[in-house]
């Protein structure tokens, strides 16, 4: 293998050299708006756009690959509100559940309420509830977040003497741990999950319990939390949604019989899976439906939508509507779709 070497270039000449390799210059924004884009969104992630029209770039315009861009970040915005509606539904029911076995609060700390020996609570969690100095302004506060208030007014070690007197997780001096409902309010997803697949309170098993809870075989569940951390975590971190495969969940039911029209690993296949978590795919008779009751407007409230129309110079409300249908047809492509459904009037 041979070793990397950095060739450092500016907008403007990578702008050069793209356009010299066939993609049309834009036919919507003055050049220097362009490059102005450019600065902000940078050169590295650009080309994750730009290579999904090799092959035919000549046919592009970059207008194109901005469009691309910016609508892979509306579908961040939407991706985020739909795995935090999934994230509260689990935090609910897997507190709920814990707490009609057990009455003490700590019981997440006993090491024989997990199956897997080798548990951790995840750095990110553990930081909410270290012991800190009280800064200034935080005693004025009229309303103090659950977790600052749980800090000020209660210290583990004197529960620690009531709740554990058996033997316990690994635990750190510096964390003031809250009873479970605290804990996990706060917890990352990743920290959610990992609790989810380890708890077992005598014969209650937590994964089966919340699996049952929202229809999922058990068996099944599994992946459909890691793939809901997947895409939760792609969203989180702004990595490209467009055009990625996905881990693999097999559907059932309804979502299996709506998923028949796409394919099996894109996003559209994501996008209904998250409908089916949030329990709002039932609503759709078919996947004619769903095109055109959400993937159709999510294209429609794009070209109007206010941020995006900030972010880019207007490209999406400037844009030939004649133009935007054929990169829309492009990005229904790479999204999963076998082709655009016949949709009925």
């Amino acid at each position: 293998m041979s070793h990397y070497r950095y060739r450092r270039k500016t907008v403007h000449d990578f702008l050069s050299g793209v356009y010299a390799n066939g993609l049309q210059p834009s036919r919507t924004l003055e050049e220097n708006d362009v490059e102005a884009i450019l600065h902000n969104i940078g050169i590295f992630r650009f080309k994750g756009y730009l290579y999904a029209f090799r092959g035919e770039i000549a046919s592009h315009s970059i207008d194109d690959v901005l469009t691309l861009y910016y609508f892979d970040k509306y579908l961040t915005r939407h991706v985020m509100e739909l795995t935090t509606t999934v994230e509260t539904m689990l935090k609910t029911r897997t507190v709920e559940l814990c707490y009609t076995w057990t009455d003490n609060p700590f019981f997440y700390l006993l090491r024989e309420n997990h199956k897997y020996t080798n548990f951790r609570i995840n750095q990110p969690t553990l930081e909410n509830w270290k012991h800190k100095s009280t800064r200034d302004g935080e005693a004025q506060d009229h309303y103090a977040h659950y977790c600052l208030y749980y800090k000020r007014t209660y210290r583990f070690t004197e529960n620690q003497g009531h709740y554990l007197a058996e033997a316990c997780i690994e635990l750190h001096d510096e964390v003031n741990y809250p009873p479970f409902h605290y804990m996990i309010e706060s917890a990352t997803l990743g920290a959610l999950i990992t609790f989810i697949k380890s708890i077992k309170i005598g014969k209650f098993d937590l994964l089966s319990g919340v699996a049952k809870e929202l229809g999922i075989n058990p068996k099944l569940f599994k992946h459909y939390l890691e793939r809901l951390n997947e895409v939760r975590n792609r969203a989180a971190h702004r990595e490209r949604l467009f055009n990625r495969g996905y881990r693999s969940v097999r559907a059932f039911g309804h979502y299996q019989s709506l998923r028949k029209a796409i394919e099996p690993h894109c996003f559209t296949d994501v996008y209904l899976y998250l409908y089916f978590m949030t329990g709002h795919i039932e609503q759709y008779a078919d996947f004619e439906a769903f095109f055109k009751n959400e993937i159709d407007i999510l294209f429609d409230e794009y070209r109007t939508d206010r941020m995006i129309a900030l972010d880019s110079r207007g490209l999406n409300i400037k844009m030939d509507q004649g133009a935007f249908e054929k990169v829309r047809a492009f990005i229904l492509k790479g999204m999963g779709h076998k082709k655009k459904p016949a949709i009925a009037e």
